[in-house]
């Protein structure tokens, strides 16, 4: 695994923009994914998966389908596999379910957007959820003609994304507008298709599904939106945490220089969550069917 930063860590004496263990990320096939790939992330998908879950009343598949002993599942980007995993208890145990990630430690290792040749008109069911940061703009619509080339005719699509964060939409909060713009900055940088969520619908249209539906759930953040708004917030400021390394490395963006400011700016969006109510995100559930006849 590619660890970031290792050439800048010096001793504590030395002066460095980056002075913590470095994390590990992504190195695998040109990936521009922003987040880390260590045991402290798998710990924050952890606490995502079941944040997610919540939301939606601990329903994980809104696509309308019954699945039994023929059928075969697909999920793009796994991780450490929760929803797969999840699935699993809820279903017939013939249903095939095969997991595919970009890393060599995930269920089954594949580049971003192609899947192989031979899985053509393969699955009942696949599932890809918040790619947001890591599939770039351009490989948003070839991921979703190569699912809509695997799924078997009739057979479903269901995607979940959530709404970006944007510049100039915490004027009272200053540590989240500071993270805010070094975030955005990062994900421009790579050319990551984090808009995507208000996209999807025409993209599927264009990849040739139908019957596109979507629902949508808030998420609040912070201790005043009770437990459920105290893990979100748990989520997204791990999520920040995780961006620190890449951020440091880009030189702040002119924002911050050191780690030591990095962190100030987290623990004072912590506060200013815990502070001012209000914070929240709208996450998505898309689903839609290949056509039976093409």
């Amino acid at each position: 695994m590619k660890r970031f930063g290792e050439a800048l860590n010096r001793s504590s004496d030395e002066t460095s923009p980056i002075e913590h263990a470095a994390r590990e990320f992504h190195g695998y096939y040109g990936s521009q994914y922003a987040l880390p790939a260590d045991d402290a992330e798998r710990q924050r998908l952890l606490i995502q998966h079941n944040c997610l879950k919540r939301i939606f009343e601990n329903r994980i598949l809104l696509v309308p389908v019954a699945l039994g002993p023929d059928d075969r599942v697909l999920e793009i980007g796994t991780g450490p596999g929760l929803w797969l995993l999840n699935l699993a208890q809820s279903v017939d145990p013939a249903v095939q379910m095969l997991g595919v990630d970009i890393t060599p430690d995930s269920f089954h290792p594949l580049p971003r957007t192609i899947l192989p040749a031979d899985w053509a008109d393969t699955f009942t069911l696949v599932h890809q959820r918040l790619l947001m940061i890591a599939l770039r703009i351009h490989e948003w619509p070839q991921a979703l003609r190569e699912i809509y080339r695997v799924l078997r005719p009739g057979g479903w699509i269901q995607l979940r994304e959530c709404q970006p964060y944007y510049e100039g939409e915490f004027p009272n909060k200053p540590c989240m507008e500071k993270l805010v713009s070094m975030y955005r900055c990062l994900v421009k940088s790579r050319n990551l298709y984090i808009d995507c969520a208000a996209d999807i619908p025409g993209m599927l249209k264009e990849a040739g599904f139908v019957d596109i539906q979507v629902e949508e759930r808030p998420q609040y953040m912070g201790k005043w939106a009770g437990e459920d708004g105290a893990a979100n917030a748990a989520n997204h400021l791990a999520f920040f945490r995780g961006m620190k390394t890449p951020i440091l490395e880009a030189g702040g963006y002119g924002k911050i220089a050191t780690e030591s400011e990095y962190d100030a700016l987290v623990e004072g969006l912590e506060k200013e969550w815990e502070e001012i109510a209000g914070i929240k995100r709208e996450f998505y559930i898309f689903w839609a069917r290949k056509p039976e006849s093409q």
